[in-house]
């Protein structure tokens, strides 16, 4: 578009041109819309990616949601990331985090229920953890549990992350092959592999004091269920294939 201003004392203009806009639709990664109650109310794990893309440059929102209850216990660890994280609060009720809210992480954070009394019934929070996945190499990404008696480190498990388009993404990683048609997400993995590590004696029982910490419950966050999950529909999946070549024979 041009612009032109007449008048004796005027100038010519420079050329006004657009420099950014919004590229079209590629067919691997279509635009979806979705409400992240309806999705939520169907989830079974937290922080599970509400679109079905991860890859390398992609920004993945993860739902979240957390209640109280007489038996909840969700325990508390630390996350460390190498790529950003920002939280929304699309509801809550005795929690810490009002509704509304919008937070950036640092990247090095505790993470528990958020709520101020897990074994209340009726509290909660419904929330989005988004991240933009790094479209170079080296995302990497930690869990860690500390004492509950000195506060000193019990276990740490940290493991690459890398996307898929990345240079050094490892189709095999995560407890998946290179033939999967549904990749398992990197922090799923990597979150129920930090309860077999925190779980087991020596995350539990303290070196420094040794003080014996309590069992970490994976329950109420259902990361193992996630991947197990996933690991059965790339399996399914495959299943039909065979089945459908068998047919053409």
């Amino acid at each position: 578009m041009t612009m032109v201003v007449e008048g004796p004392a005027t100038a010519a203009l420079p050329e006004i041109s657009r420099t950014r806009h919004v590229p079209a639709p590629s067919g691997p990664r279509e635009p979806l819309k979705v409400s992240v109650y309806e999705r939520m109310s169907k989830s079974n794990a937290q922080l599970m990616p509400i679109f079905p893309y991860d890859g390398a440059g992609v920004i993945v929102p993860c739902g979240a949601v957390l209640y109280g209850g007489p038996d909840r216990k969700h325990g508390h660890f630390f996350h460390w990331n190498t790529v950003s994280e920002l939280l929304v609060a699309w509801g809550c009720n005795e929690g810490m985090i009002p509704s509304g809210s919008l937070m950036a992480t640092q990247p090095f954070h505790g993470v528990n229920s958020f709520l101020r009394d897990e074994t209340k019934t009726g509290s909660y929070m419904l929330a989005t953890i988004t991240q933009r996945q790094s479209a170079e190499a080296g995302q990497r990404e930690a869990l860690s549990a500390k004492c509950e008696k000195c506060k000193e480190e019990l276990v740490k498990f940290e493991y690459a992350s890398a996307p898929e388009g990345t240079p050094d993404y490892n189709p095999t990683a995560f407890g998946g092959t290179a033939e999967d048609r549904f990749p398992q997400f990197s922090t799923q993995w990597g979150s129920q592999e930090f309860v077999k590590r925190r779980n087991a004696d020596e995350g539990r029982i303290c070196k420094h004091c040794g003080h014996e910490n309590y069992v970490f419950d994976q329950y109420p966050w259902g990361w193992n269920v996630l991947y197990e999950k996933t690991t059965i529909a790339n399996d399914a999946f495959r299943s039909l294939e065979a089945a459908a070549k068998a047919v053409k024979r």
